[in-house]
């Protein structure tokens, strides 16, 4: 595996192969995000009107 840098410097390498690997997981993980999101869009809402648990463990009344 190689890279290239600014168009003409090559590097080839572990490090690349680091680098391309962090990469394929991040698209994983937004794509995976996107999916959830597309296939039950009302979730996130639902999430989001749950009270924290934090505010139920120190009685907080606003």
């Amino acid at each position: 595996m190689s890279f290239n840098i600014g168009g003409g410097t090559h590097v080839p390498g572990c490090v690349v192969k680091a680098i391309e690997t962090g990469k394929n997981k991040a698209q994983q993980v937004v794509q995976q995000a996107i999916n959830e999101v597309m296939s039950d869009p009302a979730k996130n809402i639902k999430q989001a009107q749950q009270p924290s648990g934090l505010s139920s463990f120190m009685d907080i009344r606003v």
